[in-house]
Order: structure tokens, then C-alpha cells, then sequence
């Protein structure tokens, strides 16, 4: 059972999509896995929290995670989330960002107290619409208070993003005037993603979208997209998704989410040593 709210107008462009919020009941030892992305991604749990998982925590871009019930008996999980556009998150969090990447941080780690009042008023609201509003009045507050990123990050990022991950960091540091390393350590202070894991995840996004409008041989889609061959393509997929490129779509969830197989099977299907990388312990 899901539900959605837009944003607020004042948040366009900085609140990916729609606010989400739902419950469902996990299967004894039932795992997801939520494949990484480009966001900031905050979750409050408003009721029984799965295993291992904070009660309100934020995934940083490029974090593959995944939660699940117990193994004694199934598990209920009532969530409202958010995701947050990499400059959005710049502003709503309220400076570097270079921190957020790739790990989980609890929502009072990452907005001190405002972040601990908002889960905890999550938590008692009375239904989906009072918790959508609780977020956009927690943002709005964020909004008025934070700093804009630089022209430089936004221009790259929009560059970076129309080419699908396809230009050069190189470039992009030209064309910002800065050297390599002085372009890539601002980008992934306002980014939380260093420029070329950003390009990496585009071009993967930007490949799954247009294998789920024409599903095409995956050796011709990696080539179009930029890949250097189907096994640079796999090393991506396995990174980022947890999956095989077979696999992914098997297993895709209307959310965006994966059903994740038998650990068992996934330590045949990725690999012991890319999945514990990948994969993080929120605890």
C-alpha cells in the first residue's frame, strides 16, 4: 500500500519526484535492495523499523543498501521518504555534502535536533497527509536557511547530465576554469558524488531506461551507452543495482526497488567481494 504527495512548489527542483510513503509486510528473512542512485535519500520509519536499519536515517548518493524482516516471522515496515536532487540535498542539508556519499547516516547525525523532532512527529501523525506535511515544513525551514552551490557545480552538473555521463572530467574542469583536482573536490563537497561515480550512474540510469522502453541485446546497449564492453557494463550493474543486468529486471518492484534472491544465490550472482562493499550495515 503506497502513497504520494508533490512537494511544495518552492522545493521544485530541489525534491526528486514525489514525497512516498507506504507499508508492507516482509516475508520471514524477505530482503530489498535499494539499488544506488543520484539522490540524497531520507527515510523515517513510523513503525517497526527492520532489522538493523536506524528509525529515521538518510542513504547518500551512490549507497546500494538493503533492508529486510527477521528470521523468526515477518516484519511490518511503515516508511514516508524523500529523495532529495544532489544540489537540492547541498541546500537542504546545509553544507558538504562530500560526507554523505555512499554510506547511512541517522537524520539527527546529518540535521541535529530538527532532524530528530521530525521523525519523532512523523511517528505520531495521524495518516499519510499529516507526515507529507511534516516533511515539506521540516524542507521549507531547510530551504530558507542554506547555501546555494556554486555556478560552477550547477553548470557541470547540467553538462554532465545532458551528456548521460558521457563527458570527461577533464572537460568539465575546463570548462569551469579549474584544474582537475580543484573541479573534483568541490564537486563532490556540493555533490556528495566525486564527478566520475556521478557519470558512471548516469550513464547506467540512462542504459536501464532505455532498455525498459525497448528491451535490445545488452552488448548493444552497453555500446551505445559508452561502455567499453558487456563486462565494464556487468562491474557497473553489480556496483550499483546488487544484480546481473538478467537478474535486475526479473526482479525490479513498481518502488524502484529490488527483490533481492537467497543471499546464497547472490553471492554466486555478484560476487562475496563487490557485495560487501555495496552493501551496507546501517547499524
Amino acid at each position: 500500500m503506497d502513497a504520494y504527495a508533490p512537494p511544495d512548489p518552492a522545493l521544485r527542483g530541489l525534491v526528486e519526484g514525489r514525497y512516498h510513503a507506504g507499508r508492507e509486510v516482509l516475508a520471514r528473512g524477505e530482503t530489498v535492495v535499494v539499488p544506488a542512485s543520484l539522490s540524497l535519500c531520507l527515510n523515517v520509519n513510523c513503525g517497526e523499523a527492520p532489522p538493523g536499519s536506524p528509525a529515521a536515517y538518510a542513504a547518500g548518493p551512490g549507497m546500494l543498501y538493503r533492508y529486510g524482516a527477521e528470521e523468526r516471522g515477518p516484519t511490518v515496515v511503515e516508511w514516508v521518504g524523500v529523495r532529495l536532487t544532489p544540489l537540492g540535498a547541498y541546500r537542504l542539508v546545509g553544507g558538504p555534502l562530500s560526507k554523505t556519499g555512499g554510506r547511512i547516516a541517522d537524520l539527527s547525525d546529518l540535521f541535529g535536533a530538527p532532524g530528530r523532532i521530525l521523525a519523532e512527529r512523523c511517528r505520531a501523525a495521524r495518516g499519510w497527509p499529516e507526515r507529507f506535511a511534516l516533511v515539506d515544513e521540516f524542507l521549507l525551514r531547510r530551504l530558507a536557511e542554506g547555501p546555494q552551490p556554486s555556478p560552477e557545480t550547477v553548470r557541470a552538473w547540467r553538462l554532465l547530465s545532458s551528456s548521460t555521463g558521457q563527458l570527461r572530467v577533464a572537460e568539465l574542469a575546463a570548462d569551469a576554469g579549474w584544474s582537475t583536482d580543484h573541479f573534483g573536490k568541490v564537486f563532490r563537497r556540493q555533490t556528495g558524488l566525486s564527478p566520475k561515480t556521478a557519470a558512471r550512474l548516469m550513464r547506467l540510469q540512462a542504459l536501464l531506461r532505455c532498455a525498459a522502453r525497448q528491451p535490445a541485446g545488452w552488448p548493444r546497449l552497453a555500446a551505445e551507452h559508452g561502455y567499453s564492453d558487456q563486462p565494464h557494463f556487468n562491474r557497473d550493474m553489480r556496483e550499483f543495482t546488487g544484480m546481473t543486468p538478467s537478474a535486475y529486471f526479473a526482479r525490479l518492484r513498481p518502488c524502484g526497488c529490488l527483490s533481492a534472491p537467497p543471499l546464497p544465490e547472490v553471492a554466486r550472482t555478484v560476487g562475496s567481494d563487490s557485495f560487501k562493499t555495496a552493501v551496507a550495515n546501517p547499524s
